[in-house]
């Protein structure tokens, strides 16, 4: 639409690859360069670094609304960009234990699940969660695999049956969810995670005001909230997850991604959930607050032994942190690998092949 315009002189783009598969955001960013060679001046907001460095000619660097580098790309790299962005250095790579959970009980069990999600239709999976895990599930856009947690919360049609700690879970109804022990951070943290026009502290406690009765406070058949225990909980989880934000009272809308999705987070663990769905859990966000993240979700599964599932695009995320991956392609669960498997085995598994078959085919390994 916008390059349709004409004499179009200035493109402002805003994350244009937050949601595409690596080979459409390389599409992309061959259409980028090739915009910049007919004279249209881009601007090419992202947090993902190496497409910075792969498509853009100048880089300017900000950090608490001010300018801290502007440099030509070919005189910076994602370390010195990443320094730059969180104000120190910050590694996403560093080898974590992966712990083999095969012998703990199962905590959920997922049999022929069916999912009606537009874009992210579920066919006949079949899996099991094991206790104290924590379990990835990948594949590229538009496969599949945020149908599975969003089918299981209920918020989309489903079939099939759901087992928690052995007992039938009712998925088609949100509420009996998460009164059972599941909560959920969506991917959609603004449609469907944030009441945007309402407080930080409003959106923490909202789940838990609402499904368990909690936050209230009864006088006979009279209820009041109690504001002093909803804030002193906020700010508690404020300074735990390193909300960035004025106080608890700020508008949840007029917080970055990142902070955003900390606060998601703390809604969720606002209900103490014994099992946590987390999906896209760094979408949008700086790598200083996705490395927050993903260690807040490490610490809650091995401190507090919360089985969490997180469901990402982005592989190398969740063989950082996860102790399976489960690859879902065109809605079907295709394999179960371990995060140490080579990338040319997850290739195969995102395409839909079973690695081990495609090697009984006469495939290598390699």
């Amino acid at each position: 639409r916008e390059l349709s315009k004409d004499q179009l002189k200035l493109l402002i783009l805003d994350e244009p690859t937050a949601v595409l598969t690596e080979k459409e955001a390389a599409a992309l960013l061959d259409s980028i360069r090739g915009m910049a060679s007919r004279g249209i001046a881009v601007i090419f907001i992202t947090h993902r670094l190496q497409e910075v460095l792969n498509v853009c000619d100048k880089v300017v660097i900000m950090r608490d609304g001010k300018v801290v580098k502007d440099t030509p790309a070919s005189e910076t790299s994602v370390d010195e960009i990443t320094k730059c962005m969180v104000g120190r250095s910050v590694d996403l790579s560093a080898v974590r234990e992966v712990r083999d959970c095969s012998d703990a009980r199962t905590i959920m069990s997922i049999r022929k699940l069916w999912v009606d999600m537009p874009g992210e239709i579920v066919r006949n999976v079949n899996l099991d969660v094991k206790e104290g895990e924590i379990l990835g599930i990948g594949g590229l856009a538009g496969q599949g695999k945020l149908g599975i947690p969003n089918g299981i919360m209920g918020l989309y049609d489903a079939e099939g049956k759901v087992e928690l700690f052995g007992q039938e879970l009712n998925f088609k109804d949100t509420k009996s969810v998460l009164s059972a022990g599941v909560a959920m951070v969506s991917e959609d943290r603004k449609g469907v995670g944030l009441l945007l026009d309402r407080s930080i502290e409003d959106n923490i406690v909202f789940n838990a005001m609402q499904i368990k009765g909690e936050y209230l406070k009864k006088f006979g058949p009279f209820t009041q909230i109690d504001s002093k225990k909803i804030r002193e909980t906020a700010q508690a989880y404020i300074k735990n997850l390193d909300i960035r934000c004025f106080g608890p009272t700020q508008h949840s809308g007029t917080l970055s991604g990142g902070n955003q999705q900390k606060v998601c987070i703390a809604k969720a663990l606002c209900m103490s959930p014994k099992f946590l769905f987390v999906s896209e859990p760094t979408r949008g966000i700086d790598i200083g607050a996705k490395k927050l993240v993903l260690e807040t979700l490490v610490r809650l599964n091995r401190e507090l032994g919360m089985t969490v599932v997180i469901v990402s695009s982005e592989l190398q995320e969740l063989k950082s942190v996860s102790d399976r991956i489960a690859i879902v392609s065109e809605g079907k669960l295709v394999d179960i690998l371990s995060p140490q498997a080579s990338d040319a085995d997850y290739g195969l598994a995102m395409s839909g092949i079973k690695p081990s078959e495609h090697t009984e085919k006469g495939g290598t390994e390699e």
